[in-house]
């Protein structure tokens, strides 16, 4: 299995896919030894599993990968166990808090794969068998917080979902918007959806 590493040094020596993609996206990457530098201008947001980032044009993942594996290094059971399945709870708790965009679908599908494999080896060093209900979850939390979507010109169309962490291993769900668009006089705000343990994560209903 390829770590988030080969798949940065596979970027650093090719910043770009074509000329074309430079030309119709924008699309320029960014080395590792760049991404590392900027994140740690930042350590206080290394601290807490929870810390929120928000990467508005993420490419196929590079800062998203670093992000998630310096999050999962601060996981220990002296700090977050506690409940049946907290190592799980935890990983899940590192992701759902990592949104990203791209203007590309390809680039959205190749960063969620990507996060998935950091996540996969993070197990596989520590000793962990993850539970079906834990991909499950997996693949609903990136199918709401890494999405494809135009940040300048279509800020107001992109949707969220905020997982806010609960007791006993649950989350509460709230969609939003990452721009609230204009609301009529009969707008009603999306109900926050849970609490729900992650294991019965069936469902994500956005506005």
């Amino acid at each position: 299995m390829r770590s988030h590493r080969d798949w940065a040094i596979d970027q650093d020596r090719r910043q770009i896919r074509s000329r074309e993609r430079v030309r119709d996206l924008a699309e320029v990457y960014t080395p590792m030894r760049e991404v590392d530098a900027m994140l740690d201008l930042i350590p206080d947001m290394f601290h807490d599993i929870d810390s929120r980032f928000l990467e508005p044009a993420c490419g196929d993942g590079n800062f998203l990968v670093e992000i998630l594996s310096r999050k999962l290094g601060l996981i220990s059971v002296s700090r977050y166990g506690g409940t049946p399945h907290w190592y799980e709870f935890s990983v899940l708790r590192c992701v759902a808090s990592i949104y990203a965009i791209d203007i590309s679908e390809e680039n959205v599908c190749d960063a969620r794969e990507r996060m998935r494999e950091v996540m996969e080896k993070e197990f596989a060093d520590r000793g962990y068998d993850p539970t079906p209900a834990f991909h499950d979850a997996v693949t609903l939390i990136l199918a709401t917080n890494i999405v494809r979507g135009d940040t300048l010109e279509e800020a107001h169309k992109i949707r969220f979902v905020e997982w806010q962490v609960g007791k006993d291993e649950t989350f509460v769900r709230i969609p939003t918007f990452l721009q609230e668009p204009d609301h009529n006089l009969f707008y009603e705000p999306p109900e926050p959806l849970g609490p729900d343990h992650y294991s019965d994560l069936t469902s994500v209903v956005l506005p």
